[in-house]
């Protein structure tokens, strides 16, 4: 029955909301989304995140739990994040945030585009990500798009190769430059080695830059999505985002500690951050932003008048 919903309904409703935005935006499909996560894709997504006892995990760490929540600036953030966190504990529908599901993923009504983006996609799969962005932003100055998967980049590229305004990297990003070793289990499920790997476990080696090394003009908006490679990568891009403050969208869904130590990262790197959590996919998909709230106005200045007396 899965399969059936899938390919009759799921898979066609997709294809066309790429191709018409309209469509990816309509009430009916966002009131489905949660319940297709649910009773679709419950099992595959439990896998992705399955990294011990999320319980007593969370037990242990209430206290950062509770830390966290109160840095985000809004009571939608609070209530998605830590209803994520309560799921993620007890796996219970009642648990489930079916109220998450209202913004575009990366793309929140918050997170305001204007001339001259430069952004940096770090994971940019097939270039899903920058096909939202191009049509969320036409007078942009430049993407950078990271793809490791050389299948994947060569698709990426073959999409968007003719644009001159992206630069396509082949590699990973980290903290340092250089290579670093992935591994793929029995259920295609990507981590970093920790030279732990059983011999079930097919080992990768991937190529890894930093976004400081760079050296880009400046950059306005980072997005990453790099099976829980995050933490590395922003720590690799903590030049960049000290200087610039762009807007940050990253992925904190791939371990229950990255559920917390991302935010806490973040925030202590650069406090004046407004933190947001929207939430897309069954147990994945959880998604911290990070806003640089705009300027205040400038002081009305009380203007004094001469006044000349006659004589």
């Amino acid at each position: 029955m899965r399969r059936l919903i899938r390919k009759l309904f799921i898979k066609p409703l997709l294809a066309l909301g790429y191709r018409w935005q309209f469509l990816r935006d309509n009430f009916l499909w966002r009131s489905i989304k949660p319940y297709y996560h649910y009773y679709i894709d419950h099992a595959r997504d439990f896998s992705l995140v399955s990294n011990g006892d999320a319980a007593s995990f969370f037990d242990r760490n209430a206290e950062r739990v509770k830390a966290v929540a109160s840095t985000l600036a809004d009571e939608e953030s609070k209530k998605i994040y830590l209803g994520m966190v309560k799921f993620r504990q007890t796996r219970c529908k009642k648990d489930y945030p079916f109220h998450a599901f209202r913004e575009e993923q990366y793309f929140i009504k918050k997170l305001k585009l204007g001339k001259g983006e430069i952004f940096i996609d770090c994971g940019a799969f097939t270039g899903d990500t920058i096909d939202l962005f191009l049509r969320r932003c036409k007078e942009y100055k430049q993407i950078v798009a990271f793809e490791p998967d050389s299948e994947v980049f060569e698709r990426l590229k073959k999409k968007h190769g003719g644009n001159s305004k992206i630069t396509f990297i082949n590699s990973g990003v980290y903290d340092k430059d250089g290579e670093i070793s992935f591994c793929e289990d029995s259920g295609g499920i990507f981590k970093i080695s920790d030279g732990k790997e059983d011999d079930s476990e097919r080992r990768t080696v991937l190529q890894v830059r930093t976004i400081d090394g760079l050296n880009l003009e400046k950059t306005s908006f980072i997005k990453m999505d790099i099976e829980g490679a995050e933490l590395n990568a922003l720590k690799g891009a903590e030049k960049t985002i000290l200087r610039d403050k762009p807007k940050l969208a990253i992925c904190i869904y791939h371990s229950d500690e990255d559920m917390i130590r991302i935010a806490e990262y973040i925030h202590k790197l650069v406090p004046e951050y407004k933190l947001y959590v929207r939430h897309y996919g069954f147990i994945t998909e959880t998604v911290l932003y990070a806003i640089t709230p705009p300027p205040p106005p400038p002081p009305i200045c009380s203007i004094h008048t001469a006044h000349t007396h006659n004589i």
